[in-house]
């Protein structure tokens, strides 16, 4: 299984010709009804299916909040559309889960106890000396 670093490189977040008919690729895959809207739960179930459950299992707070901000960057109507992440906001949903998987893993790093909290002594163990 790929790990978070790999996943996140592999991620289509460029503007180029090419990650952009991937970007276009890949939402249609995380959109299996075709209403061009994606919940989060079409992002995790995506997600784990194009890059492996291993890696991911433990990072949804990271694609929580990647989700949280991408959606509604595009205001719409004033639907229920601001609760989805559109194809137009495709792209910044990759760009911010390339961001939030990096700090997920360094936070991982710092967190020994595994309880989703750096206590003093975990951050003090963490900085450089």
């Amino acid at each position: 299984m790929s790990s978070l670093s790999e996943i996140a490189a592999r991620l289509p977040t460029s503007k180029s010709d090419d990650e952009k008919t991937t970007r276009n690729a890949l939402f249609k895959q995380f959109d299996p009804n075709g209403n061009g809207y994606l919940s989060l739960a079409e992002v995790d179930k995506g997600l784990r299916e194009t890059y492996g459950l291993d890696a991911l299992y433990n990072c949804k707070p990271a694609i929580m909040r990647a989700f949280q901000a991408s959606k509604g960057l595009k205001k719409g109507k004033g639907g229920r559309e601001d609760d989805y992440v559109s194809r137009v906001e495709f792209r910044m949903l990759l760009v911010y889960l390339k961001q939030y998987f990096e700090l997920f893993q360094i936070f991982s790093s710092m967190d020994q106890g595994q309880d989703r909290r750096v206590d003093v002594d975990e951050f003090k163990a963490a900085t450089p000396k």
